[in-house]
């Protein structure tokens, strides 16, 4: 007798072990982001519906870009840094667990997609992770446990972080407010064995961001390889945050002269080529800037005078592609330090 068909003699049913994070940057005031938006939190709840469940969970970015996102405003360096990290150039952009690869996934956010989504998250995960949210005495810092146990042997550099989200501000989900390990992440360079198990801690951090609602929060940490980006795996809390709120000390500005140079705004941040000081009306004469390298040795240097409808660009086509750290000072001596970013492309 002849039979049709095919048959299997190693099958093996289990749960998925792969929490799969989308990081997606976006900036609220494009309306081609505003689109990526909708469709990635589309994803999201599609899965809850059709599931109860979902396979990934996302990070938003709010970068800027194309002129001023108030929430990049609330705190630019750490999403600058994961634009470094991504070489990110311009919104929206959208990456599956790190993983960038020419002709299947560049970056679009449409190229995300249920059956993607599903096909990584069969992929088993190197290590599993548990986050802890600690006890603070204050709540306006926060303290978190990350403890990671390898599932096999891995003898790369990795790279490991916490973010602290807000799940809904007036609309934008998941919005990043702080990363807990330094805004580039805690680099651990220990080969790891099959089974070994190791915690880093960040404790007591101040925050100095907004929180809209310190009962909307949420965690998400991840381990990721240095080397290729790929994240490893990740782990979600969507509940049992401890309520936070904005630390009253440093969310005030303690003389109207640095309340005026925090009101100054640069974008887009990361920048190629160009920059630009979105300056408020009050700007007094006499206040500089200058750019610094990692040294602490300063590369360029000016004046706001001959900006133009509060805009004054700064060409920094001549630097080298790397972190800089840009200091305002007024003429009453008060100082504001920001990050600048720049990733120049010819």
């Amino acid at each position: 007798v002849t039979f049709d068909g095919f048959a299997f003699d190693n099958v093996y049913v289990g749960e998925k072990q792969r929490n799969v994070l989308v990081e997606h940057f976006t900036t609220s005031q494009l309306n081609i982001s505003l689109t990526a938006d909708a469709i990635l939190n589309g994803l999201y709840q599609a899965q809850l519906t059709d599931r109860g469940f979902s396979d990934f969970d996302q990070i938003q970015y709010h970068v800027n870009f194309n002129g001023v996102d108030p929430l990049n405003r609330d705190n630019p360096e750490d999403p600058a840094a994961r634009a470094l990290r991504y070489r990110v150039s311009q919104p929206p952009y959208t990456i599956m667990d790190g993983k960038l690869e020419p002709g299947k996934f560049t970056g679009i956010y449409n190229e995300i997609n249920k059956i993607e989504l599903d096909r990584r998250a069969l992929v088993d995960p190197v290590f599993d992770l548990e986050l802890e949210d600690l006890p603070t005495a204050e709540n306006t810092k926060m303290s978190v446990r990350l403890t990671l146990t390898a599932r096999q042997a891995y003898s790369r550099p990795i790279l490991i972080n916490v973010a602290l989200l807000e799940q809904d501000v007036n609309g934008n989900k998941n919005v990043l407010r702080k990363n807990l390990f330094t805004p580039a992440g805690l680099v651990i360079e220990l080969p790891f064995t099959q089974g070994q198990t190791l915690f880093r801690e960040s404790l007591d951090v101040v925050l100095d961001v907004p929180i809209v609602n310190p009962n909307g929060l949420m965690l998400v940490g991840y381990v990721q390889d240095l080397q290729t980006n790929e994240i490893l795996q990740s782990v979600v809390m969507r509940s049992g945050v401890a309520p936070k709120q904005t630390d009253p000390i440093t969310a005030v500005d303690d003389t109207p002269a640095k309340a005026t140079l925090n009101a100054i705004m640069i974008f887009p941040n990361p920048a190629s080529l160009e920059f630009n000081f979105g300056l408020p009306a009050e700007v007094a004469p006499g206040t500089s800037w200058k750019i610094l390298d990692q040294r602490g040795i300063a590369v360029l240097s000016g004046d706001f005078e001959g900006a133009v409808n509060g805009i004054k660009r700064i060409d920094i086509s001549e630097l080298a592609n790397a972190v800089y750290y840009v200091v305002m000072t007024s003429p009453q001596g008060a100082t504001v330090h920001r990050k600048l970013v720049v990733v120049n492309r010819n």
